[in-house]
């Protein structure tokens, strides 16, 4: 009989151990939803800090910010390129890409041109 009893506890062990490395996985997963939340807010921060910046001109991060915004020039130097590539604007009103031969904007319908 020792043999079924050896047998019978080396399954509870087996099933606790599985029914534990559940719990791990399902706080791991909520360690990483937590991390990512500190992220977000890292990255609100950052998003106030350059407001702050573009409104005064001036911050404790000003020279990142410089760097920003001068990163932030050339995107739309190489977003007006890629434009007048596809010989295409902006619409006005609402941004949407609209071709230079159309009147009105395709989606809010703005008069777009002259």
């Amino acid at each position: 009989m020792s043999f079924f009893d050896d047998v019978k506890k080396f399954g509870k062990n087996l099933t606790d151990k599985g029914k534990d490395m559940v719990e791990v996985a399902k706080l791991n997963s909520q360690i990483n939803a937590e991390k990512e939340n500190i992220k977000e807010l890292y990255r609100k921060i950052g998003e106030q800090v350059y407001e702050d910046y573009k409104n005064s001109g001036e911050g404790p991060y000003a020279e990142f910010c410089g760097q920003i915004a001068e990163i932030e020039a050339k995107i739309k130097e190489l977003n007006d390129k890629v434009l007048e590539l596809k010989n295409a604007s902006k619409c006005p009103n609402c941004g949407t890409e609209v071709n230079k031969e159309s009147a009105f904007c395709p989606k809010c319908g703005t008069k777009i041109g002259e």
